[in-house]
């Protein structure tokens, strides 16, 4: 009969099972390789004793356009000019969830199955964590003043150019600070088309735990991803840059656990999730007080009302173009 401390019949040792959900990538390869997210674990630090929020100041940088030098001519004053700067803030994120056995009872009869639950769950969170970024940038890129950071293609389909456009129109002469371009299935087989996908190899340490080839189309590391790229009416693709999302783990006191319900179908075991990360795009900031508990909702958190621009906004590296379905005909 199974007894606490396993699931599927197999003995379940917490330690063992994180070890391997460890030996994955936290999101995909090639989201890692990309760049875009600054791992910055002072955030979780900073939730240490407690609450979900947090606040990162920042100044703004020095531009000799705006500020410009004074002539030292022996008679003029160097008079300092103060350093402007600013705030923002970032909500930690709760999630929870919970398998039966049975639903594993095909994976656990590998050799290893502590490896398989971990390989299955583990890839569960990769994907939910990859969709809800992409809904964020989708809803911080609406915000007004980031208006030059999207791209609508009126007529006609995919070209290189787009590319080229909107990296130039956001950034500006930072455009290549661009890293990762999340495009829809059907928009990748474009790109195919016209000969524009290639194949690079990457080794980062203490990131990639081994060397990945990984599709790039004009130097960006593509994520394949039909999650939130297909609005119904629009193809969306999404650019993000080098360090353009602070991400952080927040300690969870009992992360993974099982336990065995003998009442429920003749007995059951049942394997517990609890995870809490920080995904923070850098340069605006969430308003706290607009959700209702302290955890937002994905619906909260990826509400553009609940953000607000901080940065200049060359210093918010994302970007979007959006090309109408209906802009395809089909061959």
């Amino acid at each position: 009969m199974p007894i606490p401390g396993t699931f599927g019949g197999f003995p379940f040792d917490p330690e063992v099972y994180q070890g391997f959900v460890d030996q994955e990538a936290t999101f995909s390869d090639s989201i890692l390789a990309s760049g875009i997210l600054a791992s910055d674990q002072s955030l979780a630090a900073s939730l240490d004793n407690g609450g979900t929020m947090g606040t990162i100041r920042f100044y703004n940088p020095l531009d000799p356009d705006t500020d410009a030098p004074l002539v030292r001519d022996g008679t003029t004053d160097n008079v300092p000019t103060e350093i402007s700067g600013g705030k923002q803030s970032w909500i930690r994120i709760d999630r929870m969830k919970a398998w039966k056995a049975t639903e594993l009872t095909r994976e656990l009869t590998a050799a290893d199955p502590m490896a398989a639950v971990a390989r299955n769950t583990g890839r569960y969170w990769r994907m939910y964590k990859q969709s809800l970024l992409v809904k964020l940038v989708d809803s911080v890129l609406g915000l007004s003043g980031l208006a030059n950071h999207t791209l609508t293609v009126k007529t006609g389909g995919v070209t290189a150019n787009q590319l080229i456009d909107v990296q130039q129109s956001a950034l500006g002469d930072f455009s290549g600070k661009f890293g990762l371009l999340v495009v829809h299935s059907k928009i990748l087989a474009e790109y195919k088309k016209l000969g524009l996908l290639n194949y690079n190899k990457y080794v980062i340490t203490n990131v990639l735990q081994k060397e990945v080839s990984l599709p790039t189309i004009n130097g960006l590391v593509v994520v394949e991803n039909d999650r939130g790229t297909d609005d119904g009416t629009n193809y969306n693709s999404f650019l993000l840059g080098q360090g353009s999302v602070l991400a952080a783990n927040p300690k969870v006191i009992t992360p993974d656990y099982t336990e065995y319900d003998a009442a429920k179908a003749g007995g059951t075991d049942i394997l517990y999730n609890n995870r809490s990360f920080i995904l923070h795009p850098n340069g605006v900031s969430f308003d706290g007080d607009k959700i209702n508990k302290p955890t937002p909702t994905d619906d909260e958190f990826t509400n553009k009302a609940n953000w607000a621009l901080k940065f200049d906004h060359k210093n918010v590296r994302m970007g979007k173009i959006t090309i109408p379905k209906a802009n395809f005909v089909e061959e």
